[in-house]
């Protein structure tokens, strides 16, 4: 198999997704960061995909309003920012996440250059302060404010309320809004328990290096035997 920059890609194979080989101790934090990375990817997902749908239904609605009358005019911005804000973030989580996720599978014991740690670093304290604003903002909006109708009579706004009454204009009034809202929180959680795992498992690196603590077939200090059963 090629060696591409560094990375033998004869590691690569679906053996090693396998449990035994991804849950091996021998490497530091490996199976807590396995188990973290994915529920922060995960989750984020979930809230990803609940905010877009969300973020549809309210553009068809403002399209469909807007259609049937040209001096109408619906303001739901501030959702439509807190929902962009949040899918781009929840992205930037996967994409993070998942690469390390991925290096770590196939090559656990690869040490990476100086730049590249620190780059990485930087990006997850980021990302992790990009899902903490989103959250705060989604939290605000869907809690306290609403989608207006503007340009026409009370009358009129009103009558296309009910006659668009999915989603609702109060935004609290939606339990998708409120949905994409709590994932968002228990995203964010697993978020920053992943940016301290990273954080720790870099430091291990730079001071004992990236290879097994011990050779397979042996005990590790609790005299637990990683020797896998036939």
């Amino acid at each position: 198999m090629p060696v591409i920059w560094g990375f033998d890609l004869s590691h690569m194979s679906w053996g090693a997704f396998g449990h035994r080989k991804m849950f091996d101790r021998r490497w530091h934090l490996r199976r807590e960061r396995f188990i973290v990375y994915q529920l922060a990817m995960l989750i984020c997902l979930a809230a990803e995909c609940t905010a877009t749908y969300s973020l549809a239904k309210y553009q068809s609605q403002q399209d469909n309003i807007e259609s049937i009358n040209e001096d109408a005019a619906v303001h739901n911005n501030d959702l439509i920012a807190a929902q962009c804000l949040t899918i781009v973030f929840c992205v930037f989580v996967a994409t993070l996440f998942g690469a390390d996720f991925f290096f770590l599978v196939f090559w656990p014991s690869r040490r990476y250059p100086y730049w590249y740690n620190v780059i990485k670093k930087f990006l997850a304290v980021g990302i992790t302060t990009g899902v903490t604003a989103a959250a705060f903002m989604s939290t605000i909006v869907v809690a306290s404010h609403g989608a207006r109708i503007t340009g026409v009579s009370l009358e009129q706004a009103e009558q296309y309320e009910r006659l668009f009454f999915r989603p609702p204009l109060r935004y609290k009034d939606w339990a998708v809004n409120i949905a994409y809202v709590v994932l968002l929180w228990i995203g964010l959680v697993f978020t920053f328990a992943s940016t301290v795992l990273l954080f720790k498992a870099d430091k291990h690196v730079e001071r004992y290096g990236a290879e097994p603590m011990w050779e397979e077939g042996e005990k590790d200090p609790r005299g637990v035997s990683l020797t896998p059963p036939n």
